[in-house]
């Protein structure tokens, strides 16, 4: 017998409902008939199956499959697939069409029975809601429609058509298809008994996203917008799911398809469908927590599948492309348990997955199993739901608190929320908490993410616990066992905890979501006499069902971890950040154009704490309009006594906040230091330490006071815990590897100082703080520089506490001012080294007297003090302290210490500041001869007194024993101490200094550039010895012709200088002079002149009449009024400059012959000319004993000798 090959299938609609199927099916055929074409007749075989209406009782459609093709009349259908064609049959209007969209019936059900279920198929993208069920064999059998309806005969069976096809210029997303098919299912079941009947669903590929994303909606529609929607999550009873790509589908080749139409509308679908896809994650773990408790089978696929291709010959999408695994396994399963998901593989592609060619096909006989069983046990479960739904309460809000209307922020913590508790819930029971500061807004949050909870799925429970104690804890279950209307509730026999923690279990009660708020005290849940059930603590009534999920807000972090089971479930709540901070402020009080500066100040001053922002918001509208924003802010800034009265009043409140705790921020934050205190002592005592420094930066090790690592660890732990401080690693070579640094808020460092004061500690703390820090700040070498750094606020915080009446601590204070003064100093701070170190003198002095020997012992350590008034120039009264302290090292440690001649060195160096060489050069000798001895050859403060005898020996003009001694120093300290160290940068800077004297200009350079690089980088930018090098630098480039490279670091300079000086420090008037020198180089003769003045009236007032830098300032101006014509007043400069050096240098020295010879040029431009060659005769003569015929100033004077003498023979004069 032949086989006839299966045909196309075609619906037609408008039958009437009062003819019997037979009459229909046979007017169909006839009237089908009478439109074919002779050729057709006998070649087109028609059949028809006629079947109900899913929508009405007044009407039929008919099934009609056209085997040998279509016929010629109703070609108009494979022109356009999603078009209708329409035809009289009778006195009836017909309609068909191939598109099946909406519900289609496949079969009519058992007569004498009552329909069981509906079973309704959704088919997937670019699919057909009958031909993509439909086999490949030459039967073509539909299994919805032909193996189904003998197989689950008392079931509506319908297909559900909508236009998918990437071919068509449709817009929809995921929502849009949503949406309609929810609009459809209100057609077919709007009646109280449909509504009720039970549903299987049957999806592929993305019919199941589509059906997940309309059963989300369905839960989270109320019973008052639509019966039939809210109805439908609990008629549904299982679902078969095929190849469902719940977490993205492979689109390539379809975009590659699409690529080459521009802004193809299908495009954004496929963004929302493909792998990674954020909005199908998200609807996958709401999807996935409602079917916990429906029956669900996740058929997938093992096969890979062709992509599709577009065909140009054909103009049509064929299966030719690469072979893809479609939807892998991971994406098309739900990664539920066992008990909650069958997981069924079949070897299938993912088109071929719902096509079974005969009832015995491997995944037919897994679904028909599967959906006979559905059959089976649905009706009384489905019923049951109903029923339990009518007879319970219904679910509601428990939040005790109204929602804030004008909440802002917070977005990325609500958003973390929501991430963990899917993450977790897609598993388990979710559990997340909130940690943080009090008064950071954890219970705002939550209260604000209740609403929202409840807005996205209004079926939910939301009840509210307050568990600050066990009280409290069980007065919430109390309330919650009412509400939900629990028997037994009302028997004082009854344990309340149980009783309410096993209804929370029961998934059969749906499902809820539980605020445990203030949950800071560990205790409260680990203990069992908290418990009514002695047995048990009241952690093990928070239950773990899956139904549920836990909102926890604590302060503590172990509290919190403890009762959500991990870290990673905690989410630290931070202080908002301005923005946030701004419009939390605008929330709670108007804030005027002209006020947005004040705000803004404001709330940075309250560091974004949200309750001191809204505490002051409500303190500054209760008292208007006496206070307004820059009042507030006025009187905060002004005292620690004002901001403490603030943020401790207790005036307004916020009904958003809890009663039994304190709307003061200060109090807020003094419960979390009572509860340490009772609990951990030691930590308590920790606190009160860290508030004596200051609050940020604080090193670990200046904390331990005694205690071992272990001991540290445990008593810092409940601080981090109750995010009273925070912690932060920095690498700190020099002082410890990953040393914790912790910091703290100003405001609660505010509130840690009150709470001292409360308990009257605040004297114990500031000594033991003093006491420290005397023992932990290091003396400020180089090598301890990071140290100091790190140290230097929390030195300068303890030395403002005052020590009037304890001796010891006034010592310890001393002793901090002493070594932060020699910091500073290196650091270039003179000012404030200056006033730190002359607190710490005046107060050894005061406690040990001026005689004793710790006094002089401490003058002696305090050298550095003439050293810090050296540096601002102040060399009269460095002298003095240096002088002093030389007195009374050498009466307590004797000539020859190590200390001695330290002093001694730094005096040498205040006496070559005053141009006094000669003694300088004695004292630096003594030093270096004294440490040669003590110390050996090449200890660096040996080699400090090499240094400083080659500086004195290049003021002196004796450059060559200069050289060889900056050599030495340069030599010994590179090998000992590095080669970045400041001493060694100093030595290379003072050879450079000696090479250019002897005018060897380009080795200058490059030793001055050497240095200039690495101070930058070491010392910055503005520190003065590197606005030193950057000065030299010029200097040696000026020499070599590169005026406007010089002039650009002479300005450099000297703006550094003036900055960090002050106008009248003598390397500032340096700096003048040079940039002078410069510009009366490049003929700039009246800037030049104007800056020469300005560096002489200085000089002349800061160093005297007659210091070698005045005369260099006297001699500066000479030449520069000479290059402007000015000969007369040049020459009385010139003669001041000449007879001064020779007095104070002696007549040799190269200064003093530079001025010779400048007086020289000057006689000669006066017509002077023999009087000139004298002088310069004179002039040469001594240069070629003192600097070497081949100096450049030498040859200079000699060239310009020899052409003088030339030019008179040739005049004969």
């Amino acid at each position: 017998m032949a086989v006839t090959k299966k045909g196309p299938v075609l619906r037609v609609t408008g039958l009437a409902a009062s003819q019997p199927d037979e009459e229909l099916t046979a007017l169909l055929k006839a009237a089908i008939s009478d439109s074919l074409t002779d050729d057709e007749q006998s070649r087109v075989d028609v059949r028809v199956a006629v079947v109900p209406s899913c929508y009405n009782d007044e009407e039929k459609v008919a099934l009609v499959e056209c085997r040998g093709g279509v016929p010629a009349f109703l070609s108009e259908l494979i022109a356009d697939p999603l078009g209708e064609s329409q035809m009289e049959m009778g006195d009836t209007d017909i309609n068909f069409d191939q598109h099946f969209f909406g519900f289609t019936q496949l079969y009519t059900p058992t007569p004498d029975a009552p329909v069981v279920a509906d079973v309704i198929a959704i088919t997937g993208l670019d699919g057909h809601a009958y031909d993509s069920w439909r086999g490949e064999g030459s039967l073509g059998r539909m299994w919805l429609r032909d193996f189904l309806c003998k197989d689950l005969p008392c079931c509506r069976t319908m297909i559900y058509g909508y236009n998918s096809r990437l071919s068509s210029r449709g817009v929809d997303t995921i929502m849009d298809y949503g949406r309609g098919l929810l609009e459809e299912l209100k057609k077919i079941r709007g009646t109280e008994e449909l509504r009720q009947r039970p549903l299987f669903f049957i999806a592929h590929s993305f019919g199941g996203i589509v059906l997940a994303h309309c059963l989300v909606k369905a839960v989270q529609t109320m019973e008052d917008d639509h019966p039939t929607i809210a109805s439908l999550y609990r008629a549904t009873y299982g679902m078969l799911l095929f190849g469902i790509p719940h977490k993205g589908l492979v689109v390539d080749n379809m975009q590659k398809m699409l690529a080459g139409e521009d802004r193809h509308p299908r495009s954004a679908l496929l963004e929302q469908i493909k792998e990674k896809s954020d909005l199908l994650a998200s609807q996958l773990d709401d999807f996935r927590n409602l079917v916990r408790d429906r029956k669900i089978v996740s058929f997938y696929e093992r096969r890979q599948t062709q992509q599709l291709q577009f065909d140009s010959e054909g103009e049509q999408r064929t299966r030719t492309g690469d072979l893809v695994t479609a939807v892998d396994s991971d994406s098309a399963l739900l990664q539920l348990p066992g008990n909650m998901e069958d997981k069924i593989p079949l070897d299938a592609d993912h088109s071929m997955i719902v096509k079974f060619d005969n009832k015995n096909a491997q995944g037919y006989s897994s679904a028909r199993d599967k959906l006979m069983q559905f059959a089976r046990d649905a009706p009384g479960a489905v019923a049951g739901r109903f029923a339990r739904a009518q007879n319970r309460p219904k679910p509601s809000n428990m939040v005790p608190f109204p929602r804030d209307g004008a909440f802002v922020g917070r977005n990325d913590v609500l958003a973390k929320i929501d991430e963990m508790h899917r993450r977790t819930a897609s598993k388990d029971h979710s559990r997340v908490a909130l940690v943080g500061l009090g008064g950071v807004g954890k219970s705002q949050v939550a209260i604000e993410y209740a609403y929202r909870a409840r807005e996205a799925a209004p079926h939910i429970w939301v009840f509210w616990v307050h568990a600050s104690n066990a009280a409290r804890f069980k007065q919430a279950y109390q309330e919650i066992a009412v509400r939900v209307e629990l028997p037994g509730r009302d028997d004082p026999k009854t344990d309340i905890l149980c009783l309410v923690h096993n209804w929370l279990c029961d998934e059969k009660n749906g499902r809820w979501l539980m605020i445990v708020d203030n949950a800071d005290d560990d205790q409260v849940f680990t203990s069992t006499s908290a418990s009514a059930n002695a047995a048990a603590p009241l952690a093990s009534f928070l239950p773990q069902a899956a139904s549920g999920w836990i909102l926890v807000t604590s302060r503590d972090l172990i509290a919190a971890m403890n009762l959500v089971g991990a870290r990673l479930n905690v989410i630290e709540v931070e202080p908002m950040g301005e923005r946030e901070a701004l419009k939390l402020l605008r929330s709670k009080m108007q804030v005027v154009e002209s006020a947005e500066g004040d705000a803004r100040a404001l709330v940075k001053t309250l560091e974004g704490i949200p309750l001191a922002v809204t505490h002051a918001a409500a303190y500054i509208t209760v008292n208007k309009p006496m206070v307004d924003i820059a009042t507030y802010l006025e009187l905060f800034r002004e005292s620690e006594e004002n901001q403490a009265h603030l943020l401790n009043d207790k005036k307004a409140r916020d009904i958003r906040r809890d009663a039994g705790v304190s709307s003061a921020v200060i109090t807020t934050w003094q419960l979390s230091f009572e509860q340490i205190r009772k609990t951990r002592p030691e930590a308590a005592d920790l606190l009160s330490l860290m508030t004596m420094f200051d609050r940020q930066g604080v090193p670990e090790h200046v904390l331990y006071e005694g205690r071992s690592k272990l001991q540290f660890a445990e008593a810092v732990g409940p601080l981090l815990r109750f995010s009273l401080i925070r912690a932060q690693a920095r690498e700190q070579p020099e002082m410890r590897l990953q040393e914790q640094l912790f910091e703290m808020h100003s405001l609660v460092q505010l509130a840690t100082r009150e709470w001292v004061k409360l308990h009257g500690q605040v004297d114990v703390w500031q000594r033991a703080a003093l006491r420290i820090m005397a023992a932990a700040f290091p003396s400020g070498q180089h090598e301890t520089w990071a140290a100091c750094r790190t140290l230097l606020p929390h030195s300068t915080k303890v030395l403002g506490y005052s020590t009037e009446k304890n001796d010891e601590a006034r010592l310890d204070q001393a002793t901090i001012a002493t070594n932060t003064a020699w910091y500073l100093m290196l650091m270039g701070q003179y000012a404030e080294a200056e006033r730190i170190g002359c607190s710490a003198v005046a107060a050894r002095e005061e406690v040990l007297e001026r005689e004793h020997p710790d006094t002089l012992t401490s003058v002696s350590q305090l050298g550095s003090l003439g050293s810090v008034l050296e540096r601002q120039g102040k060399y009269e009264e460095a002298e003095a302290m240096h002088r002093r302290a030389l007195q009374g090292s050498e009466k307590v440690h004797g000539r020859e210490h190590p200390s001695t001649f330290a002093i001694v060195s730094k005096l040498g160096t205040v006496l070559s500041r005053q141009g006094e060489y000669e003694e300088a050069e004695a004292m630096h000798r003594r030093a270096l001869e004294g440490r040669e001895k003590a110390l050996g050859l090449e200890h660096p403060e040996t080699l400090t007194s090499v240094s400083k005898i080659g500086s004195v020996l290049e003021r002196q003009g004796k450059y060559e024993e200069a050289e060889a001694m900056h050599r030495r120093a340069l030599e010994g300290r590179e090998k000992a101490l590095g080669l970045e160290h400041p001493d060694t940068l100093t030595s290379v800077s003072n050879l450079g200094l000696a090479l250019w004297r002897q005018g060897r200009f380009v080795d200058a350079e490059t030793l001055g550039t050497q240095v200039m690089e690495t101070r930058k980088r070491a010392l910055g930018l503005e520190h003065p010895d590197t606005l030193t090098s950057v000065s030299q630098l010029g200097s040696v480039l000026s020499r070599q012709g590169k005026y406007k490279d010089a002039e650009a670091m002479h300005r450099r300079a000297l703006e550094g200088c003036e900055k960090a000086l002050g106008l009248e420090h003598p390397e500032t008037l340096t700096s003048v002079s040079q940039l002078g020198s410069v510009l009366s180089r490049q003929g700039k003769y009246k800037d030049a002149e104007a800056m020469h003045r300005r560096d002489l009236e200085g000089s002349e007032k800061v160093l005297g009449l007659e210091h070698p830098d005045t005369l260099t300032s006297v001699s500066q101006l000479g030449l520069v009024l000479w290059s402007q014509g000015q000969f007369a007043d040049a020459e009385t400069l010139e003669i001041r400059v000449m007879e001064t050096r020779k007095k104070m240098l002696g007549d040799d020295h190269p200064d003093t012959l530079t001025a010779m010879a400048n007086l020289a040029f000057t006689l000669r431009s006066q017509g002077r000319k023999q009087e000139a060659i004298s002088l310069m005769e004179a002039c040469v003569q001594a240069q070629t004993q003192v600097l070497r015929p081949s100096h450049p100033d030498t040859e200079s004077s000699t060239a310009t000798l020899n052409l003088w003498r030339l030019e008179s023979l040739d005049l004969g004069t």
